[in-house]
């Protein structure tokens, strides 16, 4: 199985522990391959990845991604996020002819059981498989042209077609519709990929991509707010919820800030303190907004509205409001 991570220096230490549970966890598959598209990462942080690699018998292949914005040939703003993102709509021109097929994970992941599935996967004619967002307000989709009922979906983790994104030249269509859009979308190159893919995205279950904020949603708000989310039977929703295969640490509640009282924080810190980055201290100075968050959290599981209101009025806008750090 072929698999792919984007990163620059400051986000390494993640990307190595997130891929440290993935290895971990399919030690049972013939083969894993994991690619990097790579900006600045520092000779040490290099040789850790190749460490974890190698500890599992595995290969991890380096690909240079200094000069990709290159490829987009006109202004634009990625609203704080970091420009990096957008190199992900470029795995044709990074990846060889011979992967056809690939897994993307964010760093922010932990990978928490098999992926074994994905790779058996029938693509048919939809250009990536994802799990829906859990919510987008309809006036963010209207941006890109969604109908406030059509699915949105969140690309924190993708199973690309990439032999269909090759014949269809897709490349293209990103460059073209984000030079349409004036370089301006807020989630920018997820934004890209859900208009340019839209009508041939295959929904994947949400155990392959948990957002730690779902486990504070009531269930029967969930089946109203995102009906592609099995949330029947209840047994199984629990255990999605209990285990899921990935987790995805969404929202600013992060397992390496200090004071964070994130659900699934145990995973990362297991992975954590296996890797060579083990001695690294968490984040200090956000107790106060990590309390503040948890608080927040608390109060969605029981006016799970609020949670809603407060996304669409600050959560997530905030991106827009302050620069990245």
């Amino acid at each position: 199985m072929d698999i792919i991570y984007v990163s620059d220096n400051a986000y390494a230490r993640h990307l190595g522990i997130s891929m440290l549970s993935l290895l971990d966890h399919n030690q049972d598959m013939k083969r894993i391959t994991v690619y990097i598209l790579s900006r600045e990462i520092d000779e040490q942080n290099t040789a850790y990845l190749t460490q974890i690699a190698e500890k599992y018998g595995r290969c991890v292949k380096f690909i240079d991604i200094a000069e990709f914005e290159k490829k987009i040939p006109f202004q634009f703003d990625t609203s704080g996020y970091n420009p990096i993102v957008l190199s992900r709509l470029f795995l044709c021109s990074y990846l060889p002819e011979s992967v056809e097929k690939i897994l993307y994970l964010d760093c922010d992941i932990i990978v928490n059981g098999s992926v074994k599935e994905l790779e058996t996967i029938p693509f048919e004619q939809n250009l990536i498989a994802a799990v829906p967002e859990l919510h987008m307000p309809a006036e963010k989709k209207a941006l890109i042209g969604f109908a406030k009922k059509e699915t949105y979906y969140n690309a924190g983790v993708l199973l690309v077609n990439l032999k269909l994104w090759r014949l269809e030249k897709i490349e293209k269509s990103f460059v073209e519709y984000y030079r349409l859009m004036k370089g301006q979308l807020l989630y920018n190159d997820q934004d890209i990929l859900n208009h340019c893919c839209k009508g041939r995205i295959l929904a994947l279950s949400h155990t392959y991509n948990l957002s730690t904020n779902l486990f504070y949603f009531p269930r029967y708000f969930v089946k109203r707010l995102q009906p592609a989310y099995e949330t029947d039977p209840a047994k199984e929703y629990a255990r999605i919820l209990s285990s899921p295969a990935i987790i995805h640490y969404m929202g600013d509640e992060r397992p390496w800030i200090a004071g964070n009282r994130n659900k699934y924080r145990r995973q990362y810190e297991y992975y954590s303190d296996q890797s060579p980055w083990k001695a690294e201290p968490l984040i200090q100075g956000q107790r106060l907004y990590m309390l503040c968050y948890h608080t927040l959290n608390v109060i969605t599981l029981i006016f799970p509205w609020f949670r809603i209101l407060f996304s669409k009025l600050i959560g997530i806008n905030k991106y827009k409001w302050f620069s990245k750090k």
